[in-house]
């Protein structure tokens, strides 16, 4: 690290923390400031607040290990998420902004009525601040711990330190990592600062900085990287010279390539089928509940969709095809993203590309603590513990619950040693209980306790099979998982809401009034509601969902096949995206338009 890139650093540090402090005075006004801007962000602003949230230091570095450990295939973990995100710009975003909520936990008490709606209120809150967004924090910390022990030269006095402590706590050599401990409170300490201070106005316009960063910092070093290997050409000469045809040919399949290891056939249909459900609900529900009206949430979901699945994965994936070239044996094929930033990146750019990383890294750190304090203020403080609390009281209270979430994320991301380990247990979590999320919205059935008993079976199956794999030596590869858990989840959500009264018609109704979901399973509830105005047909919701999400993958792989070079794929890409386009505009021609005022 030269002199130039810690100064380019500080400059990027100076510029955040002074937006920060711009903002404290606003964000002090009242909760609905501090946790959605009160209500009053344009779709731009929004939308690219949420596209840098789910960039953070971890993602470059998850990508990385995943093209050598899978290929570009390997992305279908997270670009399944596409499908649902065309289901949330024909459907959920404007629904969601209807609600007029604060947190998606607070939605339970909208849907659902009496003591196991609060009940499954507060258990949510708690489940997902203390267990989804704590673990999500924690990786992306562990991330950045290995940028800068890729970077940074441990210091000798932090050897010393940790015998120490080690000797003073009389603890075995090398059970306390200081250096490690010392990272993450530094780094914790510059993202809390600012989130504490200025709330959630503070983080959408830091968030607009950090994308551009960010971005310019990706493309940067998949520029500089791909130019040390001599061009996208050599690069695929060099990877089928040290490969051979079939590996390399599966390192660069879009698809998963029949008769894969890498990506069975099971498991690229797991992705496709159930790994996506859900509701588009957590910090995406609150960007959407921050908008000013249901016209902007729905682009927010637009711009997000387009931005986050097909334009900023492919400088990633530049980079970790030349990382894998570079360092084919690493033990962790995810570090071979900070190696390759010291061994190509010239001083300056160096600078920047980390800077880039850290902007990453805080844009995700700020949103997740704001989230979690929202949470606790909105959910658990002001709902069950003092419901009379005063606006600056919940100010007041929502600024100590970041610093506390922040402690609690250190501890965690300590312990912590896989990115990819900690975002496959999450998913595997959230696969349990996606449907019932959905269906939520969708059919009148479901009840509070439908949730609950999804959510504890979810829990409860993802803790038994990998102690079933550990004491009786079973295997089964990550389809087999999943396909258990969703099986097993399902079958006990079902059952239980088919055992259990239903929600009151009373409360049924007051929601479909104000939320107005698709009607088709809210029939018996929208012949008592004649004067509600109809929700979106069946027809226009499921060919505009199918239709958005075959653009939005067409438009993926056209994007990533002219930045490879592939231009007879590229070819069928775009023919695709027309097709798909074309059909859109033909199903909403004179009829109801999702992206309408």
């Amino acid at each position: 690290m030269h002199w130039v890139d810690w100064s380019i650093i500080a400059v990027y540090l100076a510029i955040v923390t002074a937006i920060g402090f711009l903002f404290i005075r606003r964000a002090s006004g009242s909760v609905a400031e501090y946790f959605v801007a009160g209500r009053n962000l344009p779709w731009w602003l929004a939308g690219t607040s949420l596209v840098a949230t789910s960039f953070a230091a971890d993602t470059p570095l998850f990508v990385t290990g995943l093209i050598a450990t899978k290929g570009i295939a390997g992305n279908w973990l997270w670009w399944n998420q596409a499908i649902v995100w065309s289901l949330a710009i024909v459907f959920f975003a404007r629904l969601w902004r209807r609600t007029g909520l604060m947190t998606d936990a607070e939605f339970i008490e909208l849907r659902y009525a009496g003591k196991p709606a609060a009940f499954l209120r507060g258990f949510r809150a708690l489940y997902m601040s203390l267990i989804f967004s704590t673990g999500t924090v924690a990786w992306v910390m562990l991330a950045m711990q290995k940028i800068v022990d890729a970077t940074i030269t441990q210091p000798a006095w932090t050897v010393s330190l940790q015998q120490h402590v080690e000797s003073a706590l009389g603890l075995a050599p090398g059970s306390v990592d200081v250096w490690k401990l010392i990272v993450l409170v530094g780094l914790f300490g510059i993202a809390t600062v600012y989130t504490v201070l200025s709330g959630f106005w503070g983080i959408v316009v830091t968030d607009l900085v950090q994308f551009i960063v960010a971005m310019l910092g990706a493309v940067l070093f998949a520029w500089f990287a791909v130019d040390s290997v001599g061009g996208i050409a050599e690069l695929k000469v060099k990877l089928l010279e040290a490969f051979g045809s079939e590996r390399t040919s599966n390192v660069f399949a879009f698809f998963p390539e029949r008769g894969s290891q890498w990506m069975p056939l099971s498991t690229f249909m797991v992705f496709l089928g159930v790994y996506w459900w859900g509701d588009c609900g957590q910090f995406a529900a609150q960007r959407m509940f921050s908008t000013r009206d249901e016209r902007q949430s729905v682009l927010t979901a637009l711009w997000y969709s387009v931005v986050h699945f097909a334009i900023r994965p492919w400088p990633w994936v530049v980079v970790g095809l030349v990382a894998f070239l570079t360092f084919p044996h690493l033990a962790d094929p995810e570090s071979g993203y900070p190696k390759l930033l010291v061994e190509v990146l010239p001083v300056g750019v160096r600078g920047l590309v980390i800077a880039s990383l850290l902007a990453a890294f805080m844009s995700t750190v700020d949103t997740h603590l704001n989230w979690n304090a929202s949470y606790f203020v909105t959910d658990i403080y002001r709902r069950f513990l003092k419901p009379e609390a005063s606006e600056a009281q919940c100010v007041r209270v929502s600024r100590w619950t970041v610093l506390g979430f922040a402690a609690l994320a250190i501890i965690v991301a300590h312990f912590m040693t896989s990115i990819e380990g900690a975002v496959v247990v999450l998913f595997n979590l959230q696969a349990g209980i996606g449907m019932v999320l959905m269906l939520r919205w969708f059919w009148w059935r479901i009840n509070a306790w439908s949730e609950i008993s999804a959510m504890i079976a979810s829990l409860v199956i993802n803790t038994a099979l990998p102690l079933m794999k550990t004491h009786y030596h079973w295997e089964w590869p990550l389809a087999v998982h999943v396909a258990i858990t969703v099986g097993f989840s399902t079958a006990v959500w079902l059952t239980v809401t088919l055992l259990t009264q239903p929600v009151s018609t009373e409360h049924l109704r007051a929601f479909y009034t104000k939320v107005r979901p698709a009607r088709w399973l809210w029939r018996p509830i929208a012949r008592q509601c004649p004067d509600v105005t109809a929700g979106m047909s069946a027809g226009l919701v499921l060919g505009g969902w199918i239709g958005g999400a075959v653009a939005l993958y067409a438009l993926t792989c056209l994007i990533g096949k002219i930045v490879l070079h592939d231009y007879g794929d590229a070819l069928w890409a775009g023919g695709a995206l027309a097709a798909a386009t074309v059909f859109l505009v033909l199903l909403y021609r004179g009829r109801e338009n999702p992206l309408a005022a």
